[in-house]
């Protein structure tokens, strides 16, 4: 199906103070701490989204697929 082949274009990239999903326009995206605390959440308005994003380890889940860890700068 074209939603799986969508799923591995997908990509999350952590950069300084933000995180960048490409391939996600239209999905909600989701931050969370470690703890599981939802930290931010915004639908993404383009293939290239960036999200501002604290330091640290963040969680990135997009549509509720598997979450992503990715390092903060």
């Amino acid at each position: 199906s074209s939603a799986a082949s969508d799923v591995y274009k997908r990509q999350v990239i952590a950069g300084e103070a933000s995180v960048t999903v490409l391939n996600a326009a239209g999905k909600t995206v989701t931050l969370s701490n470690i703890l599981g605390q939802t930290t931010a959440s915004a639908i993404a308005s383009s293939d290239n989204f960036v999200m501002p994003a604290s330091k640290g380890i963040v969680v990135v889940s997009v549509d509720g697929e598997t979450a992503q860890k990715v390092v903060v700068k």
